[in-house]
């Protein structure tokens, strides 16, 4: 009789079975959540936590990840929930886990925590990893466990430690409280003598100054924005709708290799181009318009934010090239100011006093810029002097709706000790620039 051990053997030799562990077969495809760090291997995220603890010097972090991940999703939101979480773990498929970190312990000093498995769920939305081997390779933790089990090992280790440090984002008094802190609260009501002590600063530090990896990402994010704006450019006709360029701008994006959006691609024509976040799309363009493009990709989880305006016939009016020099002029008074140590605030005068000396100071309606990075916006102070590695926009604009346009540009800059390097230069932006992009067309 043919039993299993005897038919797996003979199959086997006669190759109608891989001899290969279902492990090996499927290690190159990452079959199962999470699916490993991205975008670079776990030793980068694991340095990146030494270097946070290091500066931590003792007591005990939490930082939570986003509550829930929707992996199908084709932009960011504006500001994503736990991208201090992506920074120090690479992890990005995994709705609910935690991060801990104890630099003050002997053993184990940062710990992984996943939500448990549920087989029903993972029919719908795949499978989840088993605690174990391929857990920890994947992740690059030595300690993996389940969500469960977090506040009992923050609790002994604040009871060994005495603090808790929280390094995460700080709330406005309307806000929801911060789940890290929430935590705290329940584990020191039942641990006498432990205290949370604010260390928000960390990590934003860290994230601030962008590593030469990060760079290259943003720079292919920019590549990728570059070209879906140079294509609105050729392709602006009267008669199109909104919506028809900015689905050309998308797809320029996916054709450049960046999987999602790094926001919603807002185009807004006439008055449209006067509303900041303008969301609709169904507006014709219409022949003397201009056109606001504010859009971005994507690059492998780092984002690029880049706005035009562009006139769909090829040629400004002589007003709109009036308001367009003055806020162009803005920038670049602004960017002469930008360089490490210099202050955002700064800037922003540079670029108002422009504005103003044109006329149309009550006509700019927020404020000059952002950093950039895993968020289009990113972490960061802007009250604080700018270090080194550092990327951030310079964004003025003068919005018109009594006049039915507005007009912003917005451009990338990295701050360098001696200046900056502007990063988004590439891409057309003077008024000889833009017509004559649009005169190829």
């Amino acid at each position: 009789m043919l039993n299993r051990r005897n038919f797996m053997a003979t199959a086997a030799a006669s190759g109608l079975v891989s001899t290969r562990s279902w492990a090996q077969a499927g290690a190159q495809r990452s079959y199962g959540y999470p699916a490993g760090t991205r975008p670079f291997g776990p030793e980068v995220y694991r340095e990146r936590r030494r270097r946070l603890m290091e500066r931590m010097k003792s007591g005990v972090a939490v930082v939570y990840g986003p509550a829930t991940v929707d992996r199908s999703a084709t932009a960011a939101p504006m500001d994503r929930a736990g991208s201090d979480f992506h920074y120090l773990t690479g992890i990005v498929d995994e709705g609910g886990a935690a991060l801990l970190l104890a630099p003050g312990e002997r053993t184990y000093r940062e710990f992984l925590f996943l939500p448990n498995v549920d087989p029903e769920y993972d029919r719908w939305e795949g499978s989840r990893l088993l605690l174990g081997g391929e857990l920890r390779r994947r992740t690059g933790f030595e300690k993996v466990a389940r969500i469960g089990g977090l506040g009992s090992t923050l609790a002994q280790i604040a009871a060994r430690s005495g603090e808790m440090r929280y390094i995460g984002a700080l709330a406005s008094p309307d806000a929801a409280v911060p789940r890290e802190l929430d935590l705290y609260g329940r584990v020191s009501a039942r641990v006498p003598g432990t205290r949370t002590i604010n260390n928000h600063g960390l990590v934003h530090a860290l994230r601030l100054v962008k590593e030469p990896r990060e760079l290259e990402l943003m720079r292919r994010a920019i590549a990728a924005t570059d070209r879906g704006m140079r294509a609105a450019m050729r392709a602006a006709r009267p008669g199109m709708r909104e919506f028809e360029l900015k689905n050309i701008i998308e797809s320029e994006f996916h054709a450049a290799g960046a999987r999602r959006l790094a926001f919603p691609s807002i185009v807004a024509v006439a008055r449209n181009s006067a509303v900041l976040h303008y969301t609709g799309g169904d507006n014709e363009i219409r022949a003397g318009d201009l056109i606001l493009a504010d859009i971005g990709a994507e690059f492998d989880h780092y984002a690029a934010d880049i706005t035009r305006t562009f006139p769909v016939d090829g040629r400004f009016t002589p007003e709109q090239r009036r308001v367009y020099e003055t806020v162009l002029a803005a920038q670049a008074a602004a960017a002469r100011q930008l360089r490490a140590g210099s202050v955002y605030e700064d800037l922003s005068r540079a670029a108002t006093d422009v504005i103003e000396a044109a006329g149309h100071r009550d006509d700019f309606w927020h404020g000059l810029g952002h950093f950039v990075g895993l968020d289009v916006h990113d972490v960061g102070d802007t009250a604080q002097p700018l270090p080194t590695g550092a990327v951030l926009t310079i964004e003025p604009g003068i919005y018109l709706p009594q006049r039915d346009f507005g007009v912003r540009i917005e451009d990338e800059y990295l701050v360098t000790a001696s200046g900056n390097e502007h990063l988004s230069r590439g891409i057309p932006r003077t008024v000889a620039e833009i017509e004559a992009t649009m005169a190829g067309r």
